[in-house]
């Protein structure tokens, strides 16, 4: 019956999941986060770190660094259990009520626009089976076939909710995660482990390209900072801290550990700009049939839980729409997005260009509300966090919290002059020959001026407190 709710539940209290309700175990976590990763994003974006000039092991090492931030993703998933509320939704104990809603609004876009990506895969998968079986495809009206196969059938599963979505994901964890270790073991044989960098690579020049790498990477846990705690709500509320850390780490970030590793061997072995029909040269044809139904598989399993999150976006902005309807809003505006990649753009631009813009937005927001719980320990009053009127505890001012904008700001303003992308250029990423500091340098820049105005504000208090005088010394 949950198909039949309506988004818009905060009033009544039920986007904050009860305890008893509260079923979902570690194990589950886990099998999620795997199911999640198990898709070809990682590998695509092993691909571009590889195409950026370094050598195999170089590159190698940008992914290494780049999915360590999975950690961040891990500490970010305590503040779902403890809360039990969206992302999208206690964000606004940070951001203010008002505050929150463009935070809300570019989390649906983003939501919607991985929904896009991930179908590009399902579609490119699609047609290589077509093209297996000699029925010809790449035409116009394949690839729209294609994208409506693809986003129904995500949209069809979503709409049933987390429940089901959680017990899909299992099945699609061990089905795909065996596939891709296959295509692993063998493609690994023909790897040219000594190739050398660009020889137009200057010493600096290369690890400004490594950087650049690094933030390619590191667009995938960066992704998940807007979503990342709606998936664990389910977990019982006193669930340790670090249970919840290292499943999610070692889950999530050891599928796209795996696989962003997968994607830097394939590309030194030939063209993977195609990343379903470049994998066919490297694998028997029984694997390949195998990796493009796996390919599909990831394409849906990851969509589903991305409908899920856009859907809890939506509640965030107050649009009170059923789940079939806001999910039908998300597939007519994802199937425009992934017409125009299609037929307009080549598809390792947009999402290398993707990548990068969502970066500049997304690691300053996940670090000033991850600064904001460590220093509340993680501490969510749900009465508060709803209550968005003039009389509200986190009104602030006109329903705006000033500091966690300065130093949103402050964060998005270094990305801008460090990013380096396709189609983007900070002067400062310029200046350093291409390097990308948006990973580093702009989520660091916000957390430590939101920590530096929190402390300020917890100064001014106590020495307020300080200087009124004691009921004793007015007597």
């Amino acid at each position: 019956m949950e198909a039949e709710q309506p988004f818009r539940l905060e009033r009544r209290g039920f986007d904050h999941i009860p305890e008893a309700e509260r079923t979902m175990t570690l194990r589950e976590t886990a099998y999620f986060w795997v199911g999640t990763n198990a898709n070809l994003f990682f590998v695509s974006v092993g691909v571009i770190a590889l195409g950026l000039g370094l050598s195999v092991w170089e590159a190698l090492g940008s992914v290494l660094a780049g999915t360590l931030l999975f950690a961040v993703v891990a500490l970010a998933s305590i503040a779902g259990v403890r809360a039990g509320l969206p992302t999208m939704t206690f964000t606004r104990a940070v951001f203010g009520p008002r505050g929150n809603l463009p935070h809300a609004a570019l989390a649906w876009l983003t939501s919607v626009a991985f929904e896009a990506i991930n179908c590009i895969f399902g579609v490119y998968a699609l047609l290589a089976l077509l093209e297996w079986l000699g029925w010809g495809a790449g035409g116009a009206l394949e690839r729209v076939a294609a994208t409506e196969v693809v986003l129904g059938v995500s949209a069809s599963v979503a709409v049933y909710g987390h429940a089901t979505m959680v017990y899909l994901q299992r099945l699609f964890a061990l089905a795909l995660m065996a596939v891709l270790v296959l295509v692993l073991v063998f493609s690994v044989g023909g790897v040219e482990w000594s190739a050398p960098r660009s020889e137009d690579l200057t010493a600096w020049e290369t690890v400004a390209a490594m950087l650049a790498a690094g933030a390619v990477i590191a667009a995938g846990p960066i992704s998940y900072l807007y979503n990342a705690p709606d998936w664990v709500r389910y977990l019982p509320s006193r669930t340790g801290g670090r249970a919840i850390f290292w499943t999610v780490f070692a889950s999530g970030g050891g599928v796209a550990l795996f696989l962003s590793v997968l994607g830097v061997l394939l590309a030194s072995r030939g063209d993977m700009s195609d990343p379903i029909a470049g994998v066919e040269p490297f694998v028997p044809g029984w694997l390949y049939v195998l990796f493009i139904l796996s390919a599909v598989g990831g394409s849906v399993a990851n969509n589903v839980a991305t409908y899920y999150s856009s859907g809890l976006c939506l509640q965030a902005l107050g649009l009170p729409l059923a789940r079939y309807r806001a999910t039908a809003l998300d597939v007519a505006v994802s199937t425009a997005m992934v017409f125009y990649i299609l037929f307009v753009r080549d598809f390792t631009t947009v999402l290398q260009d993707f990548a990068a813009l969502l970066v500049v937005w997304l690691a300053p927001f996940g670090a000033v509300w991850l600064t904001h719980g460590l220093l509340h320990r993680w501490r969510y009053r749900p009465q508060d966090i709803h209550d968005t009127s003039r009389a509200g505890a986190l009104y602030g001012h006109g329903g705006i919290d000033v500091r966690a904008w300065v130093a949103l700001l402050a964060g998005v303003a270094v990305c801008a002059l460090t990013i380096n992308a396709p189609s983007f250029h900070g002067p400062v990423s310029n200046a350093l020959g291409g390097a990308d500091l948006t990973w580093t340098l702009g989520p660091l820049t916000a957390a430590a001026t939101y920590w530096a105005l929190q402390m300020r504000r917890s100064s001014r208090a106590r020495a307020t407190a300080a200087a009124r005088p004691s009921a004793s010394s007015l007597r």
